[in-house]
């Protein structure tokens, strides 16, 4: 083999390897681009507690993604801080319609007349776990967002604020998940 050919061989290898890297590179960059236009719901405001007849949350959320979401639902679960018992609220609800970028949604719930007596000057603090489902109708995927909030109840009358839990906290909503069987991912 002369020398020339041996050169023109190493140098095709090199473009063809080079070629294929860059190839590679543009589809983990275009996957990534696409991943980050995908929906994905904020809470717009701190989560408004209205004691009127009943006690009622709106959860105000908007889709911050560039893409729309279709077929969103969420399963709610509501329970007294200190784990004991059963939750006072544990429901489902679903949106049909597409909700396209920087679109509000609200959540409404209402809890049961008989969770709460809720014309007390004092309700104790309550855990607020709500897991969002949507789909992206472009990237054909299903996504999936948990919120792990504690509404502080009320003290002397007045509408405490809700936050969003601490990491302890947490392990600790995930520990009484476990020990009541709930799995707020799961739909009926």
């Amino acid at each position: 083999m002369k020398w020339s050919n041996i050169i023109a061989t190493l140098a095709t290898t090199v473009l063809a390897v080079t070629a294929l890297i860059t190839v590679y590179l543009t589809v983990a960059a275009w996957k990534v681009q696409q991943e980050a236009a995908r929906p994905y719901f904020v809470l717009m405001e701190s989560p408004k507690v209205d004691l009127g007849q009943e006690i009622n949350f709106e959860l105000k959320f908007n889709n911050v993604g560039v893409h729309p979401a279709v077929n969103l639902s969420s399963e709610t679960v509501v329970f007294d801080e200190q784990l004991a018992g059963k939750p006072i609220h544990h429901d489902e609800s679903a949106i049909v319609n597409e909700i396209p970028k920087d679109a509000l949604s609200s959540l409404v719930m209402t809890l049961p007349d008989n969770a709460l007596d809720f014309r007390q000057n004092d309700i104790k603090p309550h855990y607020v776990v709500v897991d969002l489902q949507y789909g992206d109708p472009i990237l054909n995927k299903v996504y999936s967002q948990t919120i792990y909030m504690k509404w502080n109840g009320v003290e002397k009358g007045k509408i405490q604020p809700t936050v969003h839990v601490r990491v302890e906290e947490k392990a600790k909503i995930l520990q009484y998940f476990k020990e009541q069987g709930i799995d707020p991912k799961v739909r009926s």
